[in-house]
């Protein structure tokens, strides 16, 4: 394993993989910096909030794609060059050689993030953003962003085991993030409703269930639920008094409670995330070790 784990964090080195990843990422978030500066948000709950939103947004959607697309040219692609054949041919296993790829890969896109979170603090810095109550949060938020890539690249490696052709297995990936990441998740928004007498705290928690049940090999889908538990919303209820009639309206206080918060709070989907990359992993190494790799 430490053989093929070491020859694919070289590549990603090498072949500039991890710059390359860094600077997709960096580039996703320069306007979210800029925007803020120019809107003069020096809030840092309002800041992070605006990360969140961008995270679970525009992010998501290129980073998932990203991560797809690389999983899928994983392993088809060498053997069509022949890579894989002289690496069996030095008494490394098939299981090893997988699995030290994709923890190659892993490492990769973990050194990736955690430089992804440097960059977004001194950026949030240069906004005029205190960053001193919210380091943790970005943290933990890239640390989400990278378990759903993971199960993104995850997905990939059956894509990149069942099609043999590199070039027909980017169709194929693409095809699939779609499927995954926009139509059932709008299928299935559109399914679940939730009956109009629910509070937002109510529909919110019927949501991630739903999503729990329905769309639990949806990466992206369990980490939008996650973002969108960043906040508490508390219910206010005031009394006013129109043409002598007594009227009672009822209004949500919005309070930023935390990534660290909406992840415990969301425990159920963070587990989803772990377990559907271990899930899509165990398939693409069960196909793997049963492939003519010639």
């Amino acid at each position: 394993m430490f053989w093929g784990f070491e020859v694919e964090f070289m590549k990603g080195l090498r072949t500039k993989k991890l710059w390359a990843v860094l600077a997709i990422i960096i580039t996703l978030y320069v306007p979210v910096f800029y925007a803020l500066k120019r809107e003069g948000i020096t809030n840092d709950l309002e800041a992070i909030g605006e990360v969140i939103n961008f995270s679970s947004g525009m992010a998501l959607f290129f980073l998932g794609i990203l991560a797809v697309v690389i999983g899928a040219g994983a392993i088809n692609k060498e053997i069509e060059d022949g890579t894989i054949r002289i690496a069996l041919s030095k008494s490394v296993t098939r299981l090893s050689y997988i699995l030290g790829k994709y923890l190659g890969q892993l490492v990769v896109f973990g050194v990736a993030v955690v430089l992804t979170s440097v960059v977004t603090l001194a950026g949030l810095q240069w906004a005029g953003v205190s960053v001193g109550k919210i380091t943790a949060d970005v943290f933990l938020l890239n640390l989400l962003l990278l378990l759903t890539m993971l199960e993104f690249i995850a997905i990939g490696y059956i894509i990149s085991t069942f099609v043999r052709s590199s070039g027909a297995s980017l169709g194929v990936a693409l095809g699939v993030f779609f499927l995954l990441h926009l139509l059932l998740p709008v299928v299935v928004s559109y399914e679940v409703g939730a009956p109009e007498d629910m509070s937002i705290t109510e529909s919110l928690d019927y949501r991630a269930d739903y999503y729990a049940k329905y769309l639990f090999y949806s990466p992206s889908a369990q980490f939008s639920i996650i973002a969108d538990s960043v906040n508490d919303y508390h219910e206010v209820t005031e009394t006013i008094e129109i043409n002598g009639e007594t009227h009672t309206i009822t209004d949500y206080k919005v309070e930023y409670a935390g990534v660290g918060q909406a992840i415990k709070k969301r425990s159920l989907n963070v587990a989803l995330l772990v377990v559907m990359t271990l899930v899509y992993l165990g398939v693409a190494t069960w196909r793997f070790l049963r492939m003519d790799l010639r």
